[in-house]
């Protein structure tokens, strides 16, 4: 293990922050079955304090003015759960979506077909004329307004 433990004056005194951040990387190194626990006993920190000092990380209660520039890109705890969130709503805005786009085909193939019907009821029926092309009735303009 490389890594050198911060002196402090006795077994109750406190680590600095910078301190603090210095064991967690350490700690995040560990990733071993069993090495997070070896390192706890190692640098003599106990497992539950090294819990505490990580959910005050990710909750952003452990900052150190010493850190401004190396700062901690690890996601907090409600930083996870908007990411979820916002994951959860695209998913159901991507199902609307396919949605949507489906009845939008469905509608040009109906419109295709309903045109298609019109023109061979139109060439088989002498009496029917031919439909002019003209506009649907929701585009023509409503009385006193002028088209563009």
């Amino acid at each position: 293990m490389d890594f050198v433990l911060p002196s402090r004056r006795s077994k109750r005194s406190h680590f600095t922050l910078a301190q603090k951040h210095e064991i967690l990387d350490e700690y995040d190194k560990c990733l071993e079955r069993g090495s997070k626990i070896a390192f706890c006993r190692a640098v003599g920190i106990a497992e539950g304090t090294m819990r505490l000092w990580v959910q005050q990380r990710e909750s952003g209660e452990l900052r150190s003015s010493i850190r401004q520039g190396n700062e901690d890109h690890r996601l907090r705890e409600s930083d996870k759960r908007l990411l979820k969130q916002v994951l959860k709503e695209n998913e159901i805005l991507k199902a609307k979506l396919a949605r949507s786009e489906a009845a939008v085909d469905i509608l040009g193939k109906a419109s295709a077909l309903l045109d298609a019907m019109a023109k061979s009821a139109a060439a088989t029926d002498p009496e029917l004329k031919e439909p002019e092309p003209q506009r649907p009735e929701w585009l023509t303009p409503k009385s006193g307004k002028t088209s563009p």
